[in-house]
């Protein structure tokens, strides 16, 4: 009977032994997600003795694996050692349970390479894995793991300059963490937000974005983001001092930020996150014109560099450090480590600071006077732009021509559906046709019939040739190519940031222009942004050619307008192109909305070009079609009128052309 009890007694303790493991490695797995890498690292320590007093091997692997991600950090060489190890280990056991999260961490380890295509590549699969182990069994675990990896997409999205995808993908982050009360992923998607204002140029939405995730770091107690969230707010006060020189106020605030995110930093022991803040300060006081400060930060962020066993981090700030001294005029000092960063750039395969560097040597050897080194390195310079030009945004311009055809084809079975309706209508309208003659004889009533039916069949086959007609005029590449080709000049010219801007905005308008084409009608507020955006396109793309102003008052603006999508868009395409450009001098287009009354509104196009009837002749029919399409739109709901400016001589100095729309 006691030797019964006995067995009773260590069975139960075996269970509960396995139910706290299980209890800790859950615990773990919490902390992996949430991004606490400092608790995981004393959760995961405890757990695996735990497992090793009871022969546990599974939990024992699983929990080396927790203590493995804990260096991605700190020692991303030796982290990816191990973690590989371990995933030939948990393929043998066939255990899909970790796939999500080693797929995860090979996607960060391959980020901070800057082997970005490979890094989107593992974040995918983490979702695809952890969809299919975890649907419809543990639904917060799952959406834990997909809101981890879509903030992670957004973070590679925005190095790789898709700052349109990089906000989505934080957004779809920041919904699911809200919905479960995922505060720290929650968190790190607020960052990543901020960073987007940021890089727009937004500094007081994004310092306003940055403060609250530093308070919610502070209040959660996350070391990692509370640097994280110094950093970025140093990093907005740099860029006013860049703005300005004399702002002592955002040079003092910058420093004091970086030295605070500095001291985070190093209480974690990140080296790499050290060696960003030592580079962060050099760079406020290189704007400041304090090299040799700058000479002493920098020394410093090589230091940590080296110890974070990153080779693109010591190449990035061996170039900078190279840079620095050519401020100083310390050129041998300055080619000798800009031959040291190519030296590294080449072992890597790494293009992107070959420009950077034989800028360097060009600009040293051209003060130490040997202008045949120079040259030579100019042209090494010069190639390698090309080069990137070739390989990278050629491949962005290739992009995003694929998008639009894409969508464009998209359209284009629009265009055929509404001709299949046209057409069916036109033979509904032949079968009532015979019906109404035979009966018609008979009685009147349905002839009547006939007649009202007839009516209505031929106002929606004219609907359904307009829709027609004007989803064809959005399938126009003349605008799109225009854009294009002022994309590559900036490429070309080295204007890098600028076109990646002009990228951006460029693809947000083929999107608006492609989902308007569905609607009838749209609130005026739409229509005028549209126009708004479309004219800042033109402007960039045709520098100082024109200028533009829109007047709308607020009262206007929030009322509920609705007007015909597109109408005002062809007027200002044909003040620009037809009215200030073939004028040998700088133009102006003025558009104004003004409510007439409650139920009507005035939409004015006024430029100072050679004159709409000048422009016509010069056009020939296709500006009176383009005019006729838009009084056919209008119908009886609204009027066009046109003039043209004269002085008092009778010279012409421009156009105007008023919508009147009855809303």
């Amino acid at each position: 009977m006691s030797k019964f009890l006995f067995i009773i007694l260590l069975t139960l303790s075996s269970f509960a032994k396995a139910q706290q493991l299980e209890s800790l490695i859950e615990k773990c797995e919490e902390f992996h997600l949430s991004g606490q890498a400092d608790s995981l690292k004393k959760y995961s320590k405890l757990a695996l003795e735990f497992a090793n007093k009871n022969n546990d091997a599974l939990s024992k692997t699983r929990l080396q694996y927790f203590g493995a991600t804990t260096l991605l950090r700190t020692q991303p060489d030796s982290a990816i050692k191990l973690l590989s190890a371990f995933n030939k280990e948990f393929l043998s056991r066939n255990d899909t349970k970790f796939l999500p999260y080693i797929n995860a961490s090979f996607g960060a380890y391959n980020r901070r390479l800057g082997n970005y295509k490979e890094a989107l590549k593992y974040y995918n699969q983490a979702i695809e894995s952890a969809k299919q182990h975890y649907t419809g069994s543990e639904n917060k675990k799952l959406n834990r793991i997909l809101a981890l990896q879509y903030n992670s997409l957004a973070v590679i999205n925005f190095e790789m300059s898709d700052y349109e995808l990089s906000n989505q993908n934080a957004l779809t982050a920041s919904k699911i963490a809200n919905q479960y009360n995922f505060t720290q992923i929650e968190l790190a998607s607020t960052i990543i937000l901020a960073n987007i204002q940021m890089h727009f140029k937004q500094l007081d939405l994004a310092e306003k974005s940055f403060l609250e995730a530093k308070n919610l770091s502070i209040k959660i107690n996350d070391r990692y983001r509370l640097g994280v969230a110094l950093a970025n707010l140093g990093i907005i006060n740099f860029l006013r001092v860049e703005a300005s020189q004399t702002n002592s106020k955002a040079y003092l605030a910058s420093k004091k930020y970086f030295f605070e995110a500095l001291e985070m930093a190093k209480e974690q022991n990140d080296f790499t996150a050290i060696s960003a803040r030592y580079s962060n300060l050099a760079n406020v006081e290189n704007v400041v014109k304090n090299y040799q400060s700058a000479n002493n930060f920098l020394k410093e962020a090589l230091k940590y560099a080296d110890l974070s066993k990153s080779k693109l981090l010591t190449m990035q700030v061996t170039t900078s450090l190279a840079r620095n001294y050519l401020a100083l005029n310390d050129t041998k000092m300055a080619i000798e480590l800009a031959n040291k960063g190519l030296k590294m750039s080449q072992e890597m395969s790494n293009e992107k600071e070959l420009p950077n560097l034989y800028g360097i040597l060009q600009e040293a050897y051209t003060k130490e006077k040997d202008f045949v080194k120079a040259l030579e390195f100019q042209k090494a310079q010069m190639s390698a732009k090309d080069s990137l030009y070739t390989t990278s945004t050629t491949a962005k311009i290739t992009e995003l021509q694929t998008k639009y055809e894409t969508e464009k084809k998209v359209k284009e079975i629009e265009v055929l559906t509404l001709q299949n309706q046209a057409k069916e209508a036109e033979i509904k309208q032949k079968n009532y046709l015979i019906l109404a003659i035979t009966l018609g004889i008979l009685m009147l009533l349905g002839s009547f019939f006939f007649w009202n039916r007839q009516r209505n069949l031929k106002e929606k086959q004219q609907t359904a040739e307009m829709k027609q007609r004007l989803l064809r005029a959005q399938l126009n590449p003349h605008f799109l190519f225009n854009c294009l080709n002022s994309i590559q000049r900036l490429y070309i010219d080295g204007k890098t940031a600028q076109a990646n801007d002009f990228i951006a905005d460029f693809a947000q308008l083929m999107r608006d222009i492609l989902e308007k084409t569905s609607r009838t009608t749209i609130p005026l507020y739409e229509e005028m942004d549209f126009i708004e955006a479309y004219l800042s396109l033109e402007k960039r793309r045709l520098g100082d050619k024109f200028e533009y102003e829109i007047i709308m008052n607020d009262e206007v603006k929030n009322a509920d307008f609705s007007v015909p999508s597109f109408i005002v868009q062809p007027l200002v395409e044909n003040a620009l192109l037809h009215g200030v450009l073939p004028k040998n001098q700088k133009g102006k287009i003025k558009i104004s909305v003004n409510q007439l009354n409650d139920e009507s509104l005035s939409i004015t196009v006024k430029d100072d070009g050679v004159g709409f009837y000048e422009s016509m002749k010069k056009a020939g029919k296709h500006t009176s079609k383009g005019m006729e399409l838009i009084k056919t739109r209008l119908g009886k709901k609204g009027k066009m009128l046109i003039k043209e400016i004269k002085n008092l001589n009778n010279e012409i100095l421009g156009s105007e052309v008023e919508l009147v729309l009855n809303t």
